[in-house]
């Protein structure tokens, strides 16, 4: 129905001629009125056409007029002209959170959304189509379809940062006069005839809802349970309730043993039984004025797969509370206040934006570290651990994950590694000591806690002095404790098994979590278990300080309907903790060398860290650290005891990047796959991978499924690093491009789809590794790659669809297909 739809009705701009009039129906649609079946179709009869052909452009935060189809609320409550992404917003912009900041359709039409579908009582078949704003979309496709080969027709632009046209009913004559080839679905085939005539007949017949599907029994001893664990009395309940909260504020709660696709959200009602009234503050730790209820409230919307993280509840999850926050001996005496939300009043807004624009509003918020620091230290570390996966997913498929928010700041591949949640013998970890965040609180504060400001440098001149102070202050401390007890240097192995998590878990179980796999595809992001590809050029070694801050804020803190001034600092201060990850990191490495890595590391397009006073960060890499290295490629060694020393991971011969062996893959089409995931800027110096999609999908005999994940290089990038972007790079970056290839689907939004006969894979991986410019990716595209007008596009997309489905039935939801690109 609109997969990069409405962005037919809703993207892009242009002068409209006025006047037009509201087409009339299609003759075809009228005989379709006339076989109308004598039961009427409701929301759940079209919507597994909806989730094939619509969601996957408009289910997210980015649906192109904020038009949200994953649910018949959505689908009610209409367009919107205003953009939730703005990189040029300067003025306070209402959020408008499905299910959470209205409930009504006269609730949304006071927040200026417009109908998509006939809203007229009573009206006939025929009205019902000719003044819905869908139907005319859907039909004007039909009316003027795609050419069946090459690339878009010229004038249709499917960037991600195409400016929009959200015409209305009462404007569309004229949209339709003006932009004939922008019917729905958008810059792809059309839908078939069946699709087409189902959907048609659903409108005529007044675009009705299905009846409220009630829970399970088993899903409502489960809320039960667990509503009334959030919900105990005594203030050590309540404040351990709140810090779960404020961390599961995104997720998708799954219940054990529940139906696949059933979840429910976390979060905050007036209610205690019955019907819930969400309170709708920014943030989970906003101040709810008054008396609440936690609660788990059904998400009935159909699941998008870039904003799917799922956390699961069990009996043994409420087990693993109790142990971690209920058992342990300590008091809370009494429970710490909230932190004040954005003022509700215009008036009051503009008082606070202009004190804070010429500093003199100093309310400080409290930091997460003050609010639960009743709670042991170690047990909110283990807390973070035990799903580190699912935190980091939080800014990486959260709404923080778009435009100028963490992406831009992170490397298109690298692992993370997490220091020890216990203290080796005779040591004492700077994250683990309660003191030492009480006594440097004052320098862990975030620039999020000014909420909406036009403050754009605030990072820069409020927050990176107070972050240089705290890198000295953690210095210091490991510097006492090698005065005292002669700490330094460690060897190397001991300094890994002792200082670095593994993932064992004391009753011999193994925690995946302990290392993890980023891949940045241009704009998006996925975060998988284990190290996958070859040896990233970067890595994090993230401590409780850094993993805390990052999600308050990038998940928690992060607001995206804030202002440029709040989606600046989060985006500037990010590079700090991104950087004191990467130092935590380098702080394994011997001090002659690791100077030399950090350059490397914090080249040209890490200007905007660089060129600000380092010299506290310098003393942190001066500190002779650790000893006992055999060769001189450290790193490699380095990660070599890293792979060894966490407990899950998959062996580098079933790695297609890693294994060097000429007999690792006996399958053809294994040993091809190990060909093409050699490819490298090196490969030869016309660089290849220049032209490969950031993520693509292959297909191989209509039976195996492979990723390719083109990993970029930025380190000598000439121009500031605060959006990355693909264009003007140097041949000195390309060169250190490099292609992860996965076996399986990886991703939440594929760029390209290539399919192939197994015969074939020699051939293209042998035009590829023969790449010149950009005529010979164009001849490999049109003879293996599905373009955007290609016949079977859909039929490729709802096989990747179906795949993911099966290998991943939980954790899989509708792929994107908006950043789809017309090679």
């Amino acid at each position: 129905m609109i997969v990069i739809p409405l962005i037919g009705l809703l993207i892009f701009s242009a002068c409209t001629k006025p006047g037009q009039p509201i087409p009339d129906i299609a003759k075809k649609d009228v005989d379709l009125i006339r076989s109308l079946p004598d039961k009427s179709l409701t929301f759940n009869d079209i919507r597994p056409t909806l989730e094939k052909r619509c969601i996957v452009c408009h289910g997210c935060y980015d649906a192109p007029c904020q038009l949200k189809l994953s649910s018949y609320e959505g689908l009610n409550r209409g367009a919107n002209k205003l953009k939730v992404y703005d990189k040029g917003r300067f003025i306070y912009q209402q959020p408008t959170r499905m299910f959470i900041d209205a409930n009504s359709t006269d609730e949304w039409r006071e927040k200026e959304f417009f109908s998509v579908v006939n809203e007229t009582e009573g009206g006939t078949a025929e009205q019902n189509l000719k003044s819905s704003l869908l139907y005319q979309m859907l039909n004007l496709k039909q009316r003027n379809p795609l050419p069946e080969s090459g690339k878009l027709p010229a004038g249709m632009d499917v960037s991600i940062d195409r400016k929009q046209v959200c015409t209305t009913i009462d404007d569309f004559g004229s949209f339709a006069a003006d932009h004939p080839n922008w019917g729905m679905p958008y810059a792809v085939p059309g839908l078939s005839a069946e699709e087409y005539g189902k959907l048609v007949q659903w409108l005529a017949q007044g675009a009705k809802a299905s009846p409220p599907e009630a829970l399970s029994s088993a899903s409502v001893a489960q809320v039960e349970a667990w509503e009334t664990f959030f919900n105990a009395s005594g203030n050590k309940q309540q404040l351990v309730s709140r810090y779960i909260y404020e961390h599961l504020v995104l997720g998708h709660i799954h219940f054990m043993g529940d139906a696949d696709q059933m979840f429910f959200r976390l979060v905050r009602s007036r209610t205690e039984r019955g019907d819930i009234d969400e309170i709708p503050t920014v943030r989970p730790y906003d101040d709810p004025q008054g008396v609440f209820y936690y609660r788990l409230r059904p998400y009935r919307a159909s699941i998008v797969d870039k904003s799917h993280i799922v956390y699961e509840l069990s009996e043994a999850r409420m087990q693993r509370y109790e142990e971690l926050f209920l058992k342990p001996a300590y008091e809370v005496k009494e429970l710490p206040p909230y932190n004040p939300g954005e003022a509700s009043q215009w008036a009051e807004r503009f008082y606070i934006k202009i004190k804070k624009l010429v500093g003199l509003y100093e309310q400080k918020m409290l930091t997460p570290f003050t609010i639960f620091d009743a709670i042991p230290v170690q047990a909110r570390y283990q807390f973070l651990l035990d799903d580190a996966r699912f935190f980091i997913n939080g800014f990486i498929k959260g709404p923080v994950c778009r435009g100028v928010g963490a992406l831009s700041s992170i490397e298109d591949q690298f692992w993370v590694f997490f220091l020890s949640p216990e203290n080796p013998t005779g040591y004492s970890q700077h994250g683990l000591d309660g003191d030492f965040l009480k006594a440097n609180d004052n320098l862990l504060h975030l620039p999020t806690e000014l909420g909406d400001t036009s403050r754009l440098l605030n990072a820069w001149i409020k927050y990176w002095p107070q972050e240089q102070d705290y890198m000295r202050a953690k210095l210091d401390y490991y510097l006492q404790q090698d005065s005292q007890k002669g700490l330094f240097p460690i060897d190397v192995k001991r300094a890994v098994n002792q200082f670095i998590w593994n993932g064992s878990n004391r009753d011999g179980s193994v925690n995946r979590n302990a290392a993890l796999t980023v891949f940045r595809n241009l704009d998006s992001a996925t975060v998988s278990y284990g190290l996958l590809g070859d040896e990233p050029e970067t890595a994090w070694m993230l401590d409780y300080p850094v993993f805390e801050r990052l999600h308050y804020l990038l998940v928690a803190g992060y607001n995206t309907f804030g202002t440029l001034g709040h989606q600046a600092s989060a985006r500037l201060y990010m590079d700090f903790l991104r950087t004191e990850g990467e130092d935590n990191f380098l702080f394994f490495l011997p001090v002659g060398k690791r100077k030399a890595q950090f350059e490397f590391w914090h080249g040209v397009n890490r200007s905007s860290t660089r060129k600000q006073n380092i010299d506290l960060q310098s003393a942190w890499l001066n500190a002779d650290s650790v000893t006992g290295y055999a060769s001189s490629d450290e790193q490699h060694e380095l990660f070599t005891l890293l792979r060894t020393h966490v407990a899950a991971k998959s062996p580098d011969a079933a790695d297609l990047n890693r294994c060097d062996g000429a007999n690792c893959f006996k399958s053809a089409t294994g040993r091809a796959m190990q060909r093409l995931a050699n490819l490298s800027g090196k490969t030869s110096h016309y660089m290849p991978l220049q032209y490969f999609p950031a993520l693509s999908y292959l297909r191989v005999d209509g039976r195996d499924a492979y990723t390719l994940i083109y990993n970029k290089t930025y380190r000598s990038y000439e121009e500031d690093s605060f959006i990355k972007e693909v264009n003007n790079r140097s041949d000195e970056d390309m060169r250190g491009d490099t292609l992860t290839v996965v076996k399986g689907l990886s991703g939440a939004y594929p760029n390209f789809f290539f399919d192939l006969k197994v015969e074939q894979l020699e051939m293209f991986v042998a035009a590829c590794e023969q790449i010149r410019n950009q005529a010979d990716y164009d001849a490999i595209v049109a003879q293996f790659g599905i373009r955007r007008t290609n016949p079977k596009f859909w039929v490729l997309a709802d096989w990747f669809q179906a795949l993911h489905a099966q290998s991943q039935p939980v954790e899989s939801g509708i792929l994107d297909l908006s950043r789809y690109n017309d090679h």
